[in-house]
């Protein structure tokens, strides 16, 4: 029995890519949290994109980052290692490259998750009717138990407490509108710039918005929001193209 022949849809995806490719067109292949491959040329001579031919009939175009100092080409991990490294070997397995290129990682950063509150460490207050004890590290009640019918001083100062805090519910509120603080949304910085400067210089030609958002790693919304800053040099122009103002 012969063996499959069928390639793996990562290969099959690396076969079917078109002729010219960039940054953004591999981006709508990035799966979530993937790793990308940064691959930099140096050396360059310009900030114009370089067409950089394979040892086949492809070209990948390179696009100058200031943020970089080169000209940056990003392949999801999953397109790079398909078929054995095919496409690294095709970028890759030349005698002479006509610049120098650099290959780095890039890995998303995970959220660190936030530690389980222990409440015993806290102190928890058991809220009986007959009985109102701390429970804590500590081997005795830190509050001495009292009867049903029994009415300490502590009880009066919450009566007296929730008296001035219903009061407080029914009396009209009157909402100042000098004493309300309104934050401003700052979009994220892209390594140390301001997010709509990063993506000026990707905007050349115009891009997707989405397909723009996967190649700087943020979310839509924020890219949005930086588009929409006072000093921005892009806008997002009909059916979700990004461009530079002109």
């Amino acid at each position: 029995m012969k063996p499959s022949t069928t390639p793996c849809p990562s290969l099959s995806t690396v076969i079917t890519l078109p002729g010219r490719v960039d940054s953004a067109l591999l981006a709508k292949h990035r799966r979530a949290d993937e790793p990308l491959i940064v691959l930099k040329l140096v050396g360059v001579g310009n900030t114009a994109p370089y067409d950089f031919h394979d040892k086949g009939t492809r070209s990948y175009i390179f696009r100058f980052e200031s943020a970089q100092e080169g000209h940056i080409l990003r392949v999801p991990l999953h397109l790079w290692q398909a078929g054995k490294g095919r496409l690294a070997h095709d970028l890759m397995e030349q005698r002479r490259l006509p610049h120098a290129m650099v290959v780095t990682l890039d890995t998303p950063t995970a959220a660190k998750p936030t530690p389980p509150t222990n409440l015993a460490e806290m102190g928890a207050t058991d809220t009986s009717t007959d009985t109102r004890n701390v429970v804590g590290p500590g081997a005795e009640p830190t509050v001495a138990p009292t009867s049903a019918g029994e009415k300490t001083e502590a009880d009066s100062s919450l009566t007296d407490k929730s008296a001035q805090a219903a009061a407080v519910a029914d009396a009209p509120t009157t909402v100042s509108v000098a004493a309300t603080s309104v934050q401003a949304v700052v979009p994220p910085l892209i390594a140390g710039r301001p997010l709509q400067d990063a993506a000026y210089d990707l905007v050349e030609p115009p891009k997707r918005l989405k397909a723009l958002a996967a190649l700087l790693g943020v979310a839509e919304g924020a890219l949005r929001e930086a588009i929409g800053q006072a000093h921005s040099r892009i806008e997002l122009a009909n059916a979700g193209w990004v461009r530079r103002k002109a």
